[in-house]
């Protein structure tokens, strides 16, 4: 009988597989992390064939801790989004590394376009993205210009560029399938959300021929079947594709139009379902596709946090915290100082709402009497901030309050975070009580694709309520904190070139 399902979530510091039954009971799960690359200031790269092996080898022992074997009823893969890399069509080998959606190296190509108007304007108005390194778009042209080997086998007709899902469908299918599905074509600044289509135009603007591009399939249409990892798996469909935050997106059962959930990883990305038809943004947020199911495609406001885990690993790094898990207990150590610092954690510029990638990180307001625990609680509370000018920014674009806001990640396991995110949305924040909602979400859709389920409510009713947080703060304490962190973030982009 098949009645397992095996997700896959391929993210951006390591790969996670989980067996999961019509129930909704995790029967095994594998976790490989992955080297990051960084060749050079802005650089961040992956190994394609490290990610690779990694898949291969947490499908397999997902496979056999749970002794799904035959039990398999399809299998779905969640992806990191706009992380792109090209191969050769004819032998399978990855043409250099796969460069990160966290690299800048084309950032300054992009400002370019992003200053003229009518262009960034059709960008937009297309893609419902901004101007952005971010996206795919910009390092398909720079691997086409930087890898020697890359023109030459496109004009032959044997290259492939694409996300990471659709290499690992590729490797998956031993080639039979090159394939992605919309709303991780929707990341590339390459495809019409609207028309839901590669645009001819973008294609001209950015130089990618159509003929490199994976064909776009529907979130949960089949993808392929695998082949090569032995008789227990081969011959299992692969029935299900999402980007990461549109899977936590389904993973948190926010499955209704004014539902948003938060996933606090290496990054922080708010996802706002908006249904069936796209908003634009008039806050700096992105229009994107959740999915594209066979009842329809639903949208997103989505709004990008860049530095989340990544500022708790800087800080234990610089020696401020032993252990990224010891936040709580150092900040419950030393009460809140009066001192008032003030962190902005830009370590990677400023994603929404202000697309500024030249600002850096700062503390402000330090004194003598400044504490380790001041500057990490002041971090901390920083990211919270961010995340909060972006709900702010979704409840002003969908004209509806979001009341209460589904939070899922590594980082959901700070309570010290968690408190401040609830203090300054003044909002419910529910917790999940799996952390890993993308993984869970790529699974209740393979298993709504494969039949598992027969509508969406058994989804919904596999989804398990954790703990939920409520703020404490008063509405004028959680004002001058916003306040307070919204003219520091003025301070940074003045300070790194950009007037505000």
């Amino acid at each position: 009988m098949r009645d397992l399902v095996l997700g896959v979530d391929q993210g951006t510091t390591s790969t996670r597989a989980c067996v999961m039954d019509r129930r909704g009971r995790d029967f095994s799960h594998a976790r490989l992390p992955h080297r990051q690359i960084y060749a050079r200031e802005g650089w961040v790269e992956h190994d394609p064939s490290e990610i690779w092996e990694n898949v291969k080898r947490a499908i397999v022992d997902a496979v056999e801790r749970a002794g799904a074997g035959s039990r398999l009823a399809g299998i779905g893969i969640a992806n990191q989004g706009e992380t792109v890399l090209v191969w050769d069509r004819a032998s399978g080998v990855p043409l250099g590394p796969a460069i990160v959606w966290q690299d800048t190296r084309t950032q300054e190509e992009m400002e370019r376009l992003a200053r003229d108007e009518p262009t960034a304007r059709r960008i937009r108005e297309a893609t419902g993205l901004a101007a952005d390194a971010y996206f795919s778009a910009s390092k398909i042209r720079w691997l086409l210009d930087h890898v020697p080997e890359a023109r030459p086998l496109a004009e032959q007709g044997r290259l492939c560029a694409g996300t990471v899902d659709a290499w690992l469908v590729w490797k998956l299918t031993e080639g039979a399938s090159f394939v992605t599905d919309a709303s991780t074509a929707a990341r590339t600044l390459l495809f019409d959300i609207h028309a839901l289509r590669y645009d001819p135009w973008l294609l001209g603007l950015f130089g990618v021929p159509a003929s490199v591009l994976p064909e776009v399939r529907r979130s949960d249409e089949a993808l392929g079947s695998v082949r090569g990892l032995g008789p227990a798996i081969d011959g299992t469909p692969i029935v299900a594709g999402l980007v990461d935050q549109p899977a936590a997106l389904f993973g948190q059962g926010c499955l209704a139009a004014g539902q948003a959930k938060a996933t606090y990883g290496t990054g922080c990305f708010v996802y706002l379902n908006t249904g069936g038809s796209p908003r634009p943004s008039a806050h700096g947020l992105l229009t994107t596709i959740a999915w594209q199911r066979a009842a329809g495609t639903v949208y997103a406001l989505d709004g990008g946090v860049f530095a989340a885990g990544s500022v708790v690993e800087w800080l234990a790094r610089l020696g401020l915290l032993s252990d990224p898990a010891g936040a709580d207990a150092l900040l419950a150590s030393v009460p809140r100082s009066s001192d008032e610092v003030t962190c902005v954690p830009a370590l990677a510029g400023l994603a929404a709402p202000y697309w500024d990638r030249s600002a850096r990180a700062t503390w402000l307001g330090m004194g003598l009497g400044t504490e380790r625990a001041d500057l990490v609680r002041a971090a901390l509370e920083g990211v919270a901030c961010r995340v909060a000018q972006v709900v702010r920014a979704m409840e002003k674009d969908a004209a509806l309050p979001i009341g209460s806001l589904r939070v899922d990640g590594g980082l959901t396991a700070c309570a010290s975070l968690m408190q401040m995110q609830a203090d300054l949305l003044g909002v419910p924040v529910e917790v999940a009580a799996e952390a890993e909602a993308t993984l869970r979400g790529i699974c209740f859709l393979a298993a709504r694709a494969a039949g598992l389920w027969k509508d969406d409510a058994e989804a919904l009713g596999m989804r398990r309520a954790g703990r939920i947080v409520e703020p404490r703060a008063s509405e004028t304490e959680r004002r001058g904190r916003r306040e307070r962190f919204e003219r520091a973030v003025a301070l940074v982009q003045e300070w790194h070139g950009r007037p505000v």
